[in-house]
């Protein structure tokens, strides 16, 4: 009998030691988690890992105590404490578009999975985000650290006389930034070119196109595209946008990823 009660204690033991050690080891470990624009590519749905769909964008930048990106649909931003492994979130607010399907879905569960944040491990190429249980919550993978790179369409465009203007009906405007190239469509003919990106400067062209002949309207416009892009500029991102400015401040070129 001493002997079953002695096992008995040791299995007790193992069982604390075990639990002790399983809760200390719950949660993030930290890591840098600044500079990178990080997109998010799964959550906790209803308790289920979840991936998100194709062609719904969610993004987070932390920055300075802050963190700011694309929540699916909408626009978000909010406080970030970020201090060793804990993070800290909230309260967000976010822009007014209205959403419907996939990306409204998306967007709920991720704004709510976002305040539940409370402990991260960021690595160079991926973050996990930990509710105050030690479950993952968010799993994010880094973007580039070349905020230009990937596929865009041109939502914007300054036309030298009025300002920014949407492109016209009809007619795609697109960007395709690789590490030192940007090759497009600027409505009707295609162009290509070098450009250098400096912090968050960035200078593009000079750029050839093709000659193709269009309507008059069309080629206006490509006109302007074309020396709106070739203005010297600053990048600005925000969410799973881009602004190109002048020296000014005054927008250049907008560009939205491309689905």
């Amino acid at each position: 009998m001493r002997r079953w009660f002695s096992m008995l204690a040791v299995g007790a033991i193992t069982v604390i030691l075990a639990a002790c050690s399983s809760s200390g080891s719950s949660g993030g470990t930290g890591g840098a988690i600044e500079g990178l624009t990080w997109k998010l590519a799964s959550q906790t749905v209803n308790g289920t890992a979840t991936d998100v769909p194709a062609g719904v964008t969610v993004d987070a930048r932390f920055d300075s105590g802050n963190v700011a990106g694309s929540s699916g649909c909408n626009l978000y931003h909010a406080s970030a404490v970020v201090a060793d492994a804990t993070l800290e979130v909230g309260p967000v607010a976010t822009t007014s578009m209205a959403c419907e399907g996939a990306a409204s879905d998306v967007e709920s569960a991720y704004l709510a999975n976002l305040a539940n944040a409370a402990t991260y491990t960021a690595t160079s190429d991926a973050l996990t985000v930990y509710d105050s249980s030690g479950a993952v919550i968010l799993t994010y993978a880094s973007g580039p650290a070349n905020p230009l790179e990937g596929e865009w369409v041109v939502t914007g465009y300054n036309n030298g006389n009025q300002g920014v203007v949407s492109p016209a009906a009809g007619t795609t405007l697109t960007a395709t930034f690789t590490a030192d190239s940007v090759a497009g469509d600027a409505g009707c003919n295609t162009y290509s070119g070098g450009y250098t990106l400096d912090g968050d400067q960035v200078t593009v062209g000079p750029l050839a196109s093709t000659m193709k002949a269009c309507d008059e309207a069309i080629m206006t416009q490509e006109t302007q595209f074309l020396t709106a892009l070739q203005t010297p500029a600053t990048v600005e991102t925000t969410g799973g946008t881009v602004t190109l400015r002048d020296a000014s401040g005054a927008t250049q070129v907008t560009l939205a990823p491309k689905s």
